[in-house]
């Protein structure tokens, strides 16, 4: 795989040399082979070759476990695809097949979906395979078999047969397979398996056992996979101590409640067992004291609620432990603990309280971990391969996910500080404005230009972060800074739609009545109120609820993604009680204004003049509500629809925190100070009414060769036969009130 230049001074800048034959990397990188080079864990699986043979490149597929126990065993056991119907071997050496029947790979009867109630006879003694499925067998009796003695594989399939009896094997010393599945067998009596001592390979899933003798085992003595997969079994007695080569055990999909000290005792090779998709509640400590040989462990889909401490402790040879999908909300601290082996780890569907760095901290050898939520992978930072890698926000490799994103905090942050900044400095400076509505602009203005801060706080986090987000992602979502970031940004949200309801109120107000009604130090309080307000409802949730502003890379909680998370109550209660309800009324007010100032205006005006005033005036208004609109109303929708159960795209989560919910504090200065009748915007006419001034008198020059005096006399003249105001209306009062609309 050829590399890039890019690519190549990444690997360089994150590889560490050692002197002497043993490297030892650090817990966040990983080793070329045997070579003396680390690597950051970030770079392993990435699509890109690093290391010299492409070492950061294997390993990418979590094939440990099961998959390797049962390559092993078929590889050992090669008769076994046999069983399977191929062309290429339709050569029969038996002297007599039974109608309905073929023979196949020369020595194998094959008998498929024809009314056949016992087993057939007269074969012949050279037959080694026989395949019975869907025959409408009902009974095995005993010695069914007994003239076949060469037979190594049975396949008895889709029958019904509900009680195995004594002996039905009897006198059949080759049997490796047998294969009964999904015969709606419910019960097996003891000495069912009498005469098969060779057997390997015991399949008897998808039938309807309810209770299991264990003694039924006794006679297998060289079993090595039994599956009893998808039966009814509600409770296990203890396996004999003669299954000592017995290494994968199925018994997923079942209707186990608990799982005893003894039951597994002496199965002392296992080295699979898969116990998902039962009703397991509880797991004795010692359940799995004994088993030092096993490699994989699956008890996913059960409703367990707690695990004990020294669960694991002797399973040092693990590979592979899946708890998906259980009841657990807490691990002991130590439950991990012995674990030294383990490749994969299976999480997922478990939403973890007290998931801490240290719990993951034995697991020096963990290559595969898979999480419920991407905000996990912090705690794991040095396992190569963590999923979800993303939450739409981030990924293990950068606070940002994707460029665009990256891109849009950056024209947002710019956006907000520059407007906010040049709204602050002139209503400061100027002294024309009006003071009560230039204090609450002022105000407005430092809310949103908090909103600008965090903006620029996220822009630099996600710069220091860049191709390493997940090595530092817990430290960062925890600290002091990120939860100061997550402060700011509520602040900012809340005292911005607050201010916004004071001003939309205060010009219903002076509209309606054509008076102002508040005063500067009616303002004064107003705007205290507000402050005080929105910084404790900042601060109320960090005493509250722990880690409020740590569930996602951008410190703000919008528990979208996961909406029942910690705090989410208080969140709803935010978003929907404060920010939806002030939308609500701003957008009432404002049409309320619509139609006093129309109906007001109606005797006031010339006809020709009412429809263009009226659009403009509209215009205004529409816009204003529509950016409040635009900022709340999605996020509660979505926010709704999350609480109700919808699914929400990560992508959309990201557009939602980075354009969204800015999108108030980068337009305000436009709607309220800049695109309003205020000084700055009379200022700004006049300078683009002399730079147009300029750009008419240079036309003139060149067109018509005069004089430049007289082109400026003639343009001065033509300019302002062109602006003279066509009229003049409304009182004083009502254009005080109108000021900034």
């Amino acid at each position: 795989m050829q590399k890039g230049c890019a690519e190549s001074d990444v690997a360089q800048k994150s590889q560490r040399y050692f002197e002497g034959p043993k490297v030892v990397c650090g817990a966040k990188e990983f080793a070329c082979g045997n070579t003396t080079i680390c690597l950051e864990r970030s770079l392993h699986c990435d699509g890109i070759q690093h290391c010299a043979h492409g070492e950061d490149e294997e390993g990418c597929s979590d094939a440990h476990g099961s998959l390797d126990s049962l390559v092993k065993a078929i590889t050992h056991h090669q008769e076994l695809k046999d069983v399977f119907y191929d062309k290429a071997f339709d050569n029969c050496s038996l002297d007599y097949v039974p109608p309905f029947c073929q023979c196949r790979f020369y020595s194998l009867i094959y008998c498929e979906n024809h009314p056949l109630t016992t087993v057939p006879k007269g074969v012949g003694g050279s037959v080694t395979k026989m395949v019975l499925t869907n025959v409408s067998l009902t009974q095995l009796p005993r010695g069914a078999f007994s003239e076949y003695k060469k037979l190594k594989i049975i396949h008895i399939e889709g029958n019904k047969i509900p009680i195995l009896g004594p002996g039905p094997f009897l006198g059949l010393p080759n049997v490796t397979f047998l294969l009964l599945m999904k015969n709606e067998i419910h019960t097996v009596e003891l000495r069912t398996f009498e005469g098969l001592r060779n057997l390997r390979w015991l399949l008897m899933q998808g039938n309807q056992i309810s209770m299991l003798n264990m003694l039924v085992f006794t006679d297998v003595v060289n079993l090595e996979v039994m599956d009893l997969t998808e039966n009814h079994l509600t409770k296990l007695g203890t396996f004999p101590s003669n299954l000592q080569k017995l290494f994968w055990l199925g018994l997923g999909q079942n209707r186990l409640q608990r799982i005893h000290r003894s039951t597994f005792r002496y199965l002392l090779s296992l080295e699979v067992l898969i116990l998902k998709n039962n009703v397991l509640e509880d797991i004795d400590e010692a359940a799995f004291a004994t088993l030092g040989k096993l490699t994989e462990l699956d008890i996913s889909y059960n409703r367990l609620t707690y695990l004990k401490p020294a669960l694991f402790y002797n399973l040092r040879n693990l590979n592979k432990l899946n708890l998906e999908f259980n009841q657990i909300t807490t691990f002991p601290m130590d439950i991990f603990k012995g674990l030294s082996n383990l490749k994969s780890l299976d999480l997922q569907g478990l939403n973890l309280k007290n998931i801490d760095l240290q719990m993951f901290h034995p697991l020096k050898d963990l290559q595969f971990i898979y999480f419920e939520r991407f905000i996990y992978c912090s705690y794991a930072p040095y396992v190569r391969i963590c999923l979800p890698k993303t939450d739409g926000l981030s990924t293990t490799e950068n606070l940002l996910s994707f460029p665009a994103l990256r891109m849009s905090v950056c024209l947002m942050a710019f956006v907000t500080c520059a407007g906010n900044t040049l709204v602050l400095s002139w209503r400061v400076l100027s002294r024309r404005e009006d003071q009560i509505l230039s204090f609450f602009i002022k105000n407005l203005a430092v809310a949103d230009l908090l909103m600008g801060i965090y903006l620029v706080a996220i822009g630099v986090q996600d710069i220091s972060f860049r191709d390493t987000y997940n090595k530092y992602a817990h430290a960062w979502m925890s600290s002091a800074f990120c939860n100061v970031c997550g402060i700011l940004a509520m602040i900012s949200s809340e005292v911005s739609v607050l201010i916004l309801s004071l001003i939309t109120i205060e010009r219903h107000r002076c509209i309606r009545t054509n008076v102002r009604v508040i005063t500067a130090s009616g303002a004064r309080y107003s705007c205290a109120c507000v402050w005080i307000v929105g910084i404790v409802l900042a601060f109320l949730p960090v005493f509250m609820y722990k880690g409020f502003y740590s569930s996602n890379g951008l410190c703000f909680p919008l528990h979208i993604d996961y909406p029942f998370n910690l705090g989410y109550e208080y969140s709803a209660f935010v978003f929907f009680g404060i920010n939806f309800s002030a939308v609500i009324l701003i957008m009432c007010l404002y049409a309320s204004m619509f139609l006093t100032i129309k109906r007001d205006r109606e005797s006031a005006r010339p006809v020709i003049l009412k429809k263009n005033e009226d659009a403009v005036l509209l215009l205004r208004f529409s816009f204003i509500v529509l950016t409040d609109s635009a900022c709340w109303i999605p996020i509660v929708i979505i926010k709704l629809l999350a609480l109700v159960g919808v699914a929400i795209s990560h992508n959309l989560y990201s557009v939602i925190v980075v354009l969204i919910l800015p999108i108030n504090s980068a337009i305000n200065p436009l709607l309220y100070t800049i695109a309003a009748p205020t000084e700055l915007r009379k200022r700004i006419e006049k300078y683009f009414e002399r730079v147009m001034l300029w750009l008419q008198r240079m036309d003139c020059i060149v067109k018509s060769g005069v004089s430049t005096s007289s082109s400026l006399t003639r343009s001065v003249t033509v300019t302002e036969s062109r602006c003279l105001p066509s009229s003049t209306v409304n009182s004083g009062e009502l254009e005080l009130c109108m000021t900034t609309i």
